[in-house]
């Protein structure tokens, strides 16, 4: 018999245990919505106290919260594998292609959640802990298990559970929670809607398939394209507000009121003009309005502090 052919007695005592796929792991974390996550946190470590944080207090703040936001988003994608092998957006994802298997997904994400806490309970406040704990609870069960499968404001309501980096950030630093945390928190919630809407437009057959009740799917796109607009007007007050009562300074005022005048001329054309070729490059510009926004309120602080 060819070497090549034989079998390895050592392998087969073994088992033929497949190599652990990290990527694909790493893949159902949603590294970029997690890392958001963490870009709301940034400048309230600032904000808080009006000076730079401990480094130690800074680090678990921003890991502690990065490990949370992966770990919701394991659960999401354990919750919703139904769903994922349905839509053809989503059936390529780790588990509805068999790449990770359910029981992995779970162990893995219970674990990043338990160190999550861990870590932002002893290296920040238990505050941050309970918040950070809270808003996992609310977005795989709330939003995931029950919102989402039942009624078309499911992402509205749900998105308060991603809007809470800010509360975090706060909260690690002082232990307690003040207007300007919930400000930012308001912007993340009302960014939300028109971010998710502009991409559910494109794959509204795809909701519809899985019987998910997204608000394109249910309502319309005429609706959909007047509720993104109408929110995104709702972030110009909640986005100025920093500024007129002094919790940012003029850099902030300026960027981030123009990022936002374009958010909501981008969404009037959408539905002004009635072509949905046009909802994602809203959703692209969305994603870079919030990373914008959140920036230019930590430059504005550092200016501040220096």
């Amino acid at each position: 018999m060819d070497n090549k052919t034989k079998a390895d007695p050592l392998a087969l005592s073994l088992g033929a245990a497949a190599p652990i796929d990290w990527q694909s792991y790493y893949q159902m974390m949603k590294p970029t919505i997690s890392m958001l996550v963490v870009v709301t946190v940034i400048p309230t470590l600032f904000m808080a106290q009006s000076r730079l944080p401990g480094f130690g207090v800074a680090m678990a703040a921003l890991i502690g919260t990065y490990l949370a936001s992966g770990s919701a988003a394991m659960f999401n994608h354990l919750v919703d594998s139904d769903i994922d092998a349905h839509m053809k957006r989503t059936r390529s994802r780790p588990i509805p292609s068999g790449k990770v298997s359910a029981s992995k997904a779970a162990a893995l994400a219970a674990t990043l959640g338990i160190v999550s806490f861990m870590i932002l309970f002893y290296g920040t406040t238990p505050l941050a802990a309970w918040i950070a704990l809270a808003a996992n609870v609310f977005y795989v069960v709330i939003y995931t298990i029950y919102l989402k499968r039942r009624t078309v404001q499911n992402i509205v309501i749900g998105g308060a559970a991603g809007a809470v980096g800010p509360l975090i950030g706060w909260a690690a630093v002082t232990g307690t929670l003040a207007w300007p945390a919930w400000v930012l928190f308001a912007v993340i919630f009302l960014w939300t809607p028109p971010h998710f809407w502009a991409l559910a437009i494109k794959y509204k057959d795809d909701y519809a398939k899985a019987n998910i009740p997204m608000l394109p799917a249910v309502k319309g796109l005429p609706v959909t394209r007047r509720q993104i607009f109408a929110y995104t007007l709702t972030l110009i007050p909640v986005v100025v507000s920093l500024s007129v009562f002094g919790a940012a300074g003029w850099f902030y005022g300026i960027v981030a009121s123009a990022l936002t005048l374009y958010f909501v001329w981008l969404a009037f054309v959408l539905m002004r003009t009635e072509e949905n070729q046009r909802a994602m490059p809203l959703f692209y510009y969305s994603c870079f309005y919030l990373f914008g926004v959140f920036g230019a309120l930590t430059i504005d602080r550092l200016l501040f502090i220096f």
